[in-house]
Formats: C-alpha cells, structure tokens, sequence
C-alpha cells in the first residue's frame, strides 16, 4: 500500500505561500517601473545632450514628457497631504476633547 500522506507535507513546504508569491510579484512590478523610470531620464538626458543643449530641445522635450514630471509629482505629493490632513484631524480632535473634558 502507498501512504500519499506522507509525500503532502513535503509538497507543502516546498511550495510557496501566497504572501510570498504576492510580495515577488510586487518586487518585480517596482522594478520593471524603475528600470523604465530610468531608461526614460537616460533617454531625455541622451536627446537634450545630443542637441547640445539648445533651449528648443529643452521645450520640446518638456512638451513631449511633461506626464513623467505631473505623474510622480502626483505619487509624492498625494501621501504628503494626506497625511498632513491626517496629523490635522488628529490636532482638532485632541483640542475638541480637551475643550470638553477640560483636561489643561
């Protein structure tokens, strides 16, 4: 007779468990975003150096690229205020308590 519960175990620790699965499919994204983050700046860099640095090439490409400056610009800004309207929130909620329970 063939004991094939046996064999499960092992499988199982073989096989990874969703978390790890989701955390390398997320390392992946983020790298193939910033090799082309910086496949972009390398190819604006090479184009503004190739057009010796004329101020037409500089508008052109501020032109053709402005979403790559609005798109991070969005990424970074948008945590900032929001926690900025968090620590907000939070300050006139502590006052409106003290206000109530007269805790100064």
């Amino acid at each position: 007779m063939i004991d094939n519960f046996r064999s499960q175990p092992e499988t199982r620790k073989r096989r990874p468990t969703e978390q790890e699965r989701r955390d390398e499919e997320l390392s992946t994204v983020w790298a193939f975003v910033w090799i082309l983050l910086a496949f972009k700046i390398a190819t604006i860099v090479a184009t503004f150096w190739a057009a010796a640095g004329s101020m037409d090439a500089a508008i052109i490409l501020m032109g053709t690229n402005w979403i790559f400056i609005v798109i991070p610009m969005f990424a970074i800004w948008g945590p900032i205020l929001f926690h900025y309207r968090l620590r907000r929130v939070r300050r006139r909620r502590a006052a409106m308590l003290r206000s109530e329970w007269i805790l100064d």
